[in-house]
Parts: structure tokens; C-alpha cells; sequence
């Protein structure tokens, strides 16, 4: 994730609403075939008023619910399975790694006389893995959950409305619609609520970027640093993380 990459996703998040919201709207493409409908509601007999009636036909209706809410429905969720998938398997990955310094540390301290306790330290890792991937699975049910429940039925009633000859009540068009842009006040707080990297970001942009709210770096600005290797790789660190891996270093060699 780079400052490109960043700029290009915020400006498609507002070029392809243009495109399929504004200019199609104010070229009056939503309303073609359905002219005829717009002007006998737009005009209150009983009050002799004029009123804004905004319909879709057709095309539009199925074009803009695909584009706009159904497409990026599929990806959000092939994504987020994906994520899912991703973490479980980084949190075994570190799990792994944490029984195998556990070892190491087990073998170091037995031949010095000393008992380690391994398996209360397995059991511990593997409760820690436990509660991480149950709090991925809860965040993503969460976040997926309020997306899908604010924003389908706007968009249901806008695709089933036109084949029903717009007899869908105006109240609940007025709910679903407002249903949706509570979702939109919902994210940040979820966001920041589930995740303590987005506290953070908020922190920093609501403060001007305060450095009390940035992270700390784990080497420190003057730490004396070293060089090891593990599975080829070589990698610069800290004397007491370097004096911490040591015995993950002993297995792998």
C-alpha cells in the first residue's frame, strides 16, 4: 500500500460514482420511458404544488444497483474471506514460531537444571491463537453484517421498484434511503471501535498529527543493532530481541 496507490483507490471512489450517479442523472438518462410517470407526480392536485420526484427505469435501476452495491457487495466478500483466510494462517504461522522459541528456551533451560513449563506455555499459545482468530471472524461478521443489512434494502426496492410499477411506498423509500447513510456514520466508529490502528490514524488526523499518538519504534532511535539470518534471510536487530531469538536461531541451525 503506497501514497499512489491510495490516491488512485480515493479518486475511483469518486469518479466511478460520477459516472454512474451524476452524469447519467443530470443527462436525464434514468428517466427515459418513464417521462410520462415523473410529470403526473410532480404535480399535487390537492395542494396545487409542484414537488421534485426523482424515478429510475429500467436499464438504469439494474445498471446502477449492480455497479453501485451488488459487484462490490461480491468483491468486499471475496476479499474479506481472503483476509480472513490470511490471518488464521499468519496466526498459526506465529504460533508456530512461539512453541518453537519455547522449545528452544525449554532446552536451554533444562540443560542448565532448570524445568521450563512447556506445556503451560503451549497451552497458552494456542488460547492466544484461539481468541485471535475469533476476533478477526467477529470483526469481519461485524463490519460485513452492517454493510449488508444498511445498504440492501435501498438497494433491493431500487431494482424491484421499476417492475412493480412504482407502487413502493414513499416512507420507505425515505427509510431504506436513510438506512444506508447511517451505515456511513457507522464505519468510522466500528472501524476505530474494532481496530487499534485506525484509532490511531484518527487520533493523528483529529490532532494535526501529533507525534504523542504516533507509534513508538521498537528499535529506539539510538539502539545498538546486530545482524542474524534466519532461513536465509538476513535481518538487522535489536541486542535484546537478537538475545531473545537466540534459541530459534540454535533449532534453525
Amino acid at each position: 500500500m503506497t501514497p499512489m496507490r491510495v490516491a488512485l483507490m480515493i479518486g475511483g471512489c469518486w469518479v466511478i460514482p460520477t459516472f454512474i450517479s451524476f452524469l447519467p442523472i443530470m443527462q436525464g438518462w434514468n428517466s427515459i420511458g418513464i417521462d410520462h410517470l415523473i410529470n403526473e407526480r410532480r404535480f399535487n392536485n390537492s395542494s396545487n404544488t409542484t414537488s421534485c420526484v426523482f424515478m429510475v427505469n429500467k436499464p438504469y435501476a439494474l445498471t446502477c444497483s449492480l455497479v453501485a452495491f451488488y459487484i462490490p457487495l461480491v468483491l468486499m466478500v471475496l476479499a474479506y474471506q481472503r483476509i480472513y483466510i490470511t490471518a488464521r494462517a499468519h496466526a498459526l504461522q506465529i504460533s508456530m514460531l512461539q512453541r518453537a522459541g519455547g522449545a528452544g528456551t525449554s532446552a536451554a533451560g533444562t540443560s542448565g537444571g532448570v524445568s521450563a513449563g512447556a506445556p503451560d506455555s503451549a497451552d497458552h499459545q494456542r488460547n492466544h491463537r484461539m481468541r485471535t482468530e475469533t476476533k478477526a471472524a467477529k470483526t469481519l461478521c461485524i463490519i460485513m453484517g452492517c454493510f449488508c443489512l444498511c445498504w440492501a434494502p435501498f438497494f433491493v426496492t431500487n431494482v424491484v421498484d421499476p417492475f412493480i410499477d412504482y407502487t413502493v411506498p414513499e416512507q420507505l423509500w425515505a427509510a431504506c434511503l436513510w438506512l444506508g447513510y447511517i451505515n456511513s456514520m457507522l464505519n468510522p466508529i466500528l472501524y476505530a471501535f474494532l481496530n487499534k490502528s485506525f484509532r490511531r490514524a484518527f487520533l493523528i488526523i483529529l490532532c494535526c498529527g501529533r507525534q504523542r499518538y504516533r507509534r513508538p519504534s521498537i528499535l529506539g532511535s539510538g539502539a545498538p543493532c546486530t545482524a542474524t539470518q534466519i532461513n536465509g534471510s538476513t535481518h538487522v536487530l535489536n541486542n535484546n530481541l537478537s538475545s531473545r531469538l537466540q534459541p530459534l536461531r540454535e533449532l534453525c541451525t
